[in-house]
């Protein structure tokens, strides 16, 4: 073998063993990372517990869920809205005899 064919091959050998390298550091980052999501978190707690809180939100439960909270302001604005509804019934019945006096024609017109 000539001199320049036992360079060639090793650098073909120390290239094969770079791109090897390279691809197993790739495979390694893509591994941790996918593990940092799908693993434990920083306070401990896997996805499935994670997920689990995160469902907890979703559904009625006694008062505790997001659901909940909702249901409970939309059963307030109701209540509200009912109590509105009196209160501005009372009012136009307070003012609508005096508008009523009041739309009588005045016949003391000084020019």
């Amino acid at each position: 073998m000539s001199d320049m064919s036992i360079l060639s091959t090793v650098l073909m050998i120390i290239g094969a063993i770079s791109a090897v390298s390279v691809f197993m550091l790739s495979m390694y980052k893509i591994a941790k990372r996918i593990d940092q999501a799908v693993g434990v978190d920083a306070e401990g707690k896997t996805l499935s517990e994670r997920m689990s809180s995160v469902e907890h939100q979703l559904w009625e439960n006694g008062g505790d869920s997001l659901k909940d909270q909702v249901n409970d302001i939309q059963k307030n604005q109701a209540e509200v809205n009912a109590k509105m509804g009196v209160i501005q019934e009372i009012l136009v019945s307070m003012v609508e005899p005096k508008a009523k006096k009041s739309r009588k024609p005045n016949l003391n017109i000084v020019e």
